[in-house]
């Protein structure tokens, strides 16, 4: 089997506390990455100094300029000539030292375009968490193409570069990813390559430790932002049902919870489902509201103010 030429790219923002075991841990791969980029948006703390020190390319962007596809398209380019670009967020951690080997496995064996990682709970993480990660990262690893969008519905397009892998080819002809997109990047490049005629891998044997325990007022403000991107994104989506997703999970999660006797966090898992599905119908909505309310609503603020830049400089050129 040929060795690929891989490179891995890393968005940062105050990342040193998670950049202290997440490069070792990918320079210590059985196989090694050609190329580390890290991207970072202007942080306080020690970041840029670690990622220079452990050889990483590093590039810093004004805060201002982040943008959740862009940033990551300028990290492929930085990324040199590699085979296979690899993303990856901060705060993920390989599971061991063959994490990176069995995500590219798929690509380097020709069965797929692009694959992404199985997300396993930290330690710390609560009971809902560790039930959200084992009911979207099973054991069982899926391969998905164009043609199980009619069963599978938005399922199909379910993608995630905390830990993600794509054939520099495949990510070049299916236009890379979307820039000024609220959110769920990753969705819209899968979505692409499918429509590419390509294959998408979920990797189950290729393992992260990644989770997070948001509050509920975080949890409103992201599903108000993921409605906001299905609403912005209609016409990428077109065709792909949406529907009964979240309640399909709420209910699994109420009962998962109750049978391993966690009465409190079931209890609270029906407010955090029902803030969730307000919150999605109202960023649904969100052409109805004013762009000064639909910031404090969201958790990514910074997709609002460049709304308004753009608006404003429109209307100074008019």
């Amino acid at each position: 089997m040929t060795v690929p030429r891989v490179g891995i790219v890393i968005p940062t923002l105050q990342a040193g506390r998670c950049l202290e075991n997440l490069l070792p841990a990918l320079r210590s791969q059985s196989m090694p990455p050609c190329s580390i980029v890290v991207i970072d948006s202007s942080s306080i703390d020690d970041t840029v100094a670690l990622a220079r020190t452990a050889g990483a390319i590093v590039e810093v962007i004004p805060r201002t300029d982040f943008d959740h596809g862009a940033t990551r398209n300028r990290g492929a380019v930085l990324a040199g000539d590699v085979d296979i670009l690899v993303f990856m967020a901060q705060d993920a951690l390989p599971v061991n030292d063959g994490f990176l080997a069995q995500l590219v496995r798929p690509l380097v064996e020709g069965t797929a375009a692009a694959a992404f990682a199985r997300q396993v709970p930290y330690a710390q993480a609560s009971p809902p968490e560790i039930f959200a990660r084992t009911y979207n990262y099973p054991g069982t690893p899926r391969r998905r193409t164009a043609r199980d969008i009619p069963r599978l519905g938005v399922r199909a397009l379910f993608f995630s570069d905390v830990a993600s892998a794509v054939t520099r080819r495949a990510f070049d002809a299916a236009g890379r990813f979307p820039e000024r997109t609220i959110m769920n990047e990753d969705m819209i490049l899968c979505s692409r390559l499918l429509a590419h005629g390509e294959a998408v891998v979920y990797q189950a044997e290729a393992q992260v430790y990644h989770s997070h325990d948001y509050t509920l007022a975080q949890q409103f403000r992201r599903a108000f932002d993921i409605g906001v991107f299905f609403r912005d994104q209609a016409a990428e989506l077109a065709g792909v049902r949406a529907g009964g997703e979240g309640l399909r999970f709420a209910v699994r999660q109420f009962g998962w919870l109750l049978r391993r006797g966690h009465v409190f966090w079931a209890m609270r898992s029906i407010v955090e489902n029902g803030a969730r599905f307000f919150a999605f119908k109202l960023g649904h909505r969100h052409h109805w509201l004013p762009l000064a309310l639909k910031r404090r609503l969201g958790m990514h603020k910074r997709h609002w103010e460049m709304k308004v830049a753009r608006i404003s400089s429109v209307d100074s050129s008019a």
